[in-house]
């Protein structure tokens, strides 16, 4: 099987920018590695070319069953030439290599150390061109290139046959076949004409620095564009193939292929937050595998800056290192739940379970190593985690957990596995078994538990639910009701069968009891609905059904129509406006945008906000509620605008268009509420507020093993030019409850 160089580069540089965890170093006393210094090696004189192509220079001969090929200019991004095909060519195959491409080809063909002849070499490429699988070269004929079929000329950079884009001070394989046939199938001779590129100065010194701080398990890579550095290409790999490639080709060619593996340098680009990866090596780990990550910057016009290399190696795990240990208990059951006791000792970071019924562990039962092994890591990245919180403090931990949303009457067993700092799994798969109860729906009056539930803050499109139960509520089952007549008495038992069902919602009860509340939206104004519910105790006897009953709010336009908007960061770093509706609002378009208008300097407020008016009603959102808008992008944008239009109505129901509200963001001066801070004619405004956002209430306790991450890598950034932090996503805080139906 043939060794695909750069197969890996490419698999690293997606799993840079998809993997949310990483797994670290204990505040143990751990060892510290030094990677390299990112270097730009002086490469020795090159030994022969083990590949080596017959190619002329600009220009090549076709003879009769060939395609000449004259290149007749060239420029920093583009290059035309000339096809022509021999008196015998029926039709041809022709196409565009980069050389940096080919040679990694033809390398990965012929492998390491072995020297190939030209007419080899012919054949591998003639192989390329012909790839079905991949991509083969274009076909040309008469038919599809009528009269100029004799002579075509290319401008290939601005043609629609261009595979990549071409870039400053690079070479470049113009690649035809003659064929004997007029389908491009029967080919004849081959021809390759050599180019290189115009160059042109680099503006400034475009440069990206790399930080690597590996770990037992992972690396954590920054990268640190300086202000020069407009476009950058990043490649993360093994060492071994890297070297060999730059020792057989040289560092230019490896620079260039860096160039041209992706379409266009706008495509590698990412925003400042992504430009910290996270590598997570798994089980796969090896401290003796030396992995090379380069960089090379661009300026504004593309061209090459400096070339950046950093080597390292991951850390080994001490010897005296100790498996974790850890202890899980079940506690208390129910019909639908149960309550789980958690110890771990200090050496154990996290705990992670999955809970299999009976039937769905009889395969585990007598299972050998290699299938427990598997198991144990399957708990590891896809079973429900929970934190050694007291870890970094050398402590022990000793807490609860819970499962809901079980089957009544059946038997299950948990299955559990700890993780250490250094990403050592328990010994073995450890188990703890149960049996729920049989639920009761027949005797309501029996049941200790008791739960009321209220609807306050009724808004447009939306119903605050505030839940109060006590400590013998195990679970609370509740759904607003769509059929009215599954409310009358004849129909209880439908009623109560669709509340246990997989279209209402289940919810756990803290084991304490309390109050809590939670905001359901998407109603439609003006409505009545009806919420039923039902509680069920530790000993699986359900309630009585209750039902509580709400009503949105009225579209009341009016002749003033009034907003209020308030500006924050997010968690994210991204700027985010709440667009509240204060009164007379029918409905209302809103929006945020990148502002290159007004950061123009070139017009007035009054030319940019009558822009911006018109703008926002043309393709802002249409909304008959208050909401909130985050734009994703913040970080690559130098100011950016929130745009407001509230639309009332008069006496008579005719539209009545509000003013215009806006709040900025500025690269430079942060949110500004004041838009005279940012134009010397603008009016002070009173209507705008920058805030701290809103906490939102979760309901779900447990956490999804890929979400437990060990300790953050600590990491070294002298004079970063950009913002290292790490952020990880959290679904839960974007106001949908987990379990919400």
């Amino acid at each position: 099987m043939k060794k695909k160089l750069f197969s890996l580069f490419f698999m690293l540089g997606l799993a840079l920018a998809a993997i949310p965890v990483i797994l670290s170093c204990s505040d143990n006393d751990e060892q510290v590695v030094t990677p390299d210094e990112p270097v730009n090696p002086d490469v020795p004189e090159l030994p022969p070319n083990p590949t080596p192509i017959n190619w002329g220079e600009y220009e090549v001969d076709g003879g009769e069953r060939g395609v000449g090929i004259k290149v007749t200019s060239t420029s920093e991004h583009s290059f035309v030439f000339e096809c022509t095909p021999g008196d015998k060519v029926q039709s041809y195959r022709m196409d565009v290599y980069p050389l940096c491409r080919m040679y990694n080809y033809l390398f990965e063909s012929v492998g390491t150390g072995v020297q190939a002849t030209e007419e080899e070499v012919e054949d591998l490429i003639i192989e390329a061109v012909y790839n079905s699988t991949g991509q083969g070269a274009y076909t040309f004929t008469k038919s599809n290139l009528g009269d100029s079929y004799a002579k075509t000329e290319f401008d290939w950079g601005n043609s629609q046959y261009a595979r990549s884009e071409i870039v400053p001070d690079a070479e470049y394989l113009i690649v035809t076949i003659g064929c004997n046939d007029e389908g491009g199938q029967t080919p004849a001779d081959m021809k390759v004409c050599y180019l290189k590129t115009s160059k042109r100065d680099v503006v400034g010194n475009p440069r990206v620095d790399i930080d690597a701080t590996p770990s037992y398990q992972a690396v954590a890579i920054q990268y640190l564009p300086n202000e020069d550095c407009k476009y950058f290409y990043q490649f993360c790999g093994d060492t071994e193939p890297v070297d060999a490639f730059i020792n057989t080709y040289g560092k230019q060619m490896y620079i260039d292929f860096m160039r041209h593996y992706i379409i266009k340098a706008e495509d590698a680009q990412v925003s400042k937050e992504d430009l910290y990866y996270l590598v997570n090596f798994g089980y796969t780990a090896d401290p003796k595998r030396m992995i090379t990550a380069s960089t090379i910057g661009l300026d504004e016009n593309k061209s090459q800056g400096e070339y950046v290399r950093q080597d390292f190696h991951l850390l080994d795990i001490p010897d005296d290192a100790k498996l974790p240990i850890c202890t899980l208990t079940v506690s208390k059951t129910g019909a639908s739940m149960v309550n789980m006791d958690v110890e771990m000792e200090n050496n154990c970071y996290a705990m992670f379970y999955r809970i299999f019924t009976a039937t769905d562990w009889a395969p585990y039962e007598n299972a050998d190593e290699t299938t427990m092994i598997t198991l144990a890591r399957a708990l590891d990245q896809e079973g429900w985690g929970i934190k050694n919180t007291n870890f970094s403090q050398k402590g022990s931990f000793t807490g609860a957990s819970f499962q809901f949303d079980l089957i009544p009457n059946t038997s299950y067993v948990i299955a559990y596995v700890g993780r250490n700092g250094y990403g050592q799994l328990s010994e073995k798969v450890k188990t703890a078994t149960f049996t729920t109860k049989e639920r009761v729906a027949d005797r309501p009056s029996e049941s200790k538990a008791d739960i009321n539930i209220t609807i306050s803050d009724g808004g447009r499109t939306s119903l605050k639910l505030n839940y109060n139960y006590n400590s013998e509520t195990a679970v609370f089952y509740h759904q607003y009701i769509m059929t009215p007549e599954l409310l009358k008495e004849e129909n209880k038992e439908e009623l109560i069968a669709y509340l246990l069902s997989s279209d209402s919602n289940v919810w756990p009860a803290d084991a304490t009891g309390g109050v809590e509340s939670f905001t359901w939206t998407g109603f439609d104004p003006a409505t009545e609905y009806t919420f039923a519910y039902i509680a069920e105790d530790w000993d699986g006897v359900l309630s009585e059904v209750k039902t509580v009953t709400g009503t949105t709010e009225a579209v009341q336009a009016g002749p003033n129509p009034t907003m209020e908007l308030r500006a924050y960061m997010s968690e994210m770093g991204n700027f985010t406006v709440q667009f509240s509706i204060v009164k007379d609002v029918a409905k209302v378009y809103r929006m945020i945008t990148e502002d290159k208008y007004s950061a123009s300097g070139d017009y007035t407020y009054k030319e940019c906000m009558d822009v911006w008016k018109e703008y926002c009603m043309d393709y802002g959102i249409t909304s008959v509620n208050s909401g909130t808008e985050e734009y994703a992008k913040t970080s690559s944008a130098n100011r950016l605008v929130a745009l407001c239009v509230p639309i009332g109505a008069d006496s008579d129901g005719n539209d009545v268009i509000g003013e215009l509200y806006t709040v900025f963001y500025d690269k430079d001066k942060g949110i500004v509420t004041d838009p005279s801070v940012l134009f010397p004619d603008a009016p002070k405004v009173t209507n705008i507020t920058g805030v701290a956002k809103p906490q939102v209430v979760r309901k779900e306790q447990r956490i999804p093993a890929n979400q437990v991450i060990n300790e953050p890598i600590k990491k070294n950034l002298p004079g970063a030019v950009m913002n290292g932090n790490t952020i990880y996503l959290d679904m839960k805080k974007l106001g949908v409850h987990p379990n919400a139906k």
